[in-house]
């Protein structure tokens, strides 16, 4: 899950200064028709707002991978918990999102984040919660 984060934050901080190369043209081409345009090469201002959105997956990545850092290190149940949260709370509101205005890739890209994340953190889900957890008293 470290190199997750980390291609996360040089994705990020890469995002601004790759999303007009040919690398993105797909993407871009996508986008712009589930938006209405006709061309992508008029519509700079969009790959900007995409671009807008690296420094955000950057950040995102280091707080990644200091809760992965700590939480693995620690074997901190509210550490594994957050992943969760985080995952839960982004991948499917993100994707509505973006199906919503036809940009499917975008759900698409978000299932495959999310499963990389997700994957790895259930299979460490033993080294987390003991059998014992989940036992209730009576």
């Amino acid at each position: 899950m470290q190199v997750i984060a980390i291609a996360h934050i040089a994705g990020g901080i890469l995002l601004p200064f790759i999303v007009n190369t040919q690398l993105f043209s797909t993407y871009n081409a996508l986008v712009s028709q589930a938006l209405g345009f006709e061309t992508t090469e008029k519509n700079t201002e969009i790959n900007f707002l995409i671009g807008l959105f690296g420094p955000t997956i950057a950040s995102w990545g280091v707080l990644f991978l200091y809760v992965v850092n700590n939480a693995f290190k620690n074997l901190d149940k509210r550490g594994w918990w957050a992943i969760l949260a985080s995952c839960i709370l982004w991948a499917p509101y993100d994707s509505l999102l973006s199906i919503q205005q036809g940009i499917y890739i975008n759900g698409l890209i978000n299932l495959f984040s999310a499963l990389i994340i997700l994957i790895p953190l259930f299979m460490a889900r033993k080294y987390f919660f003991h059998s014992s957890d989940f036992q209730s008293d009576a």
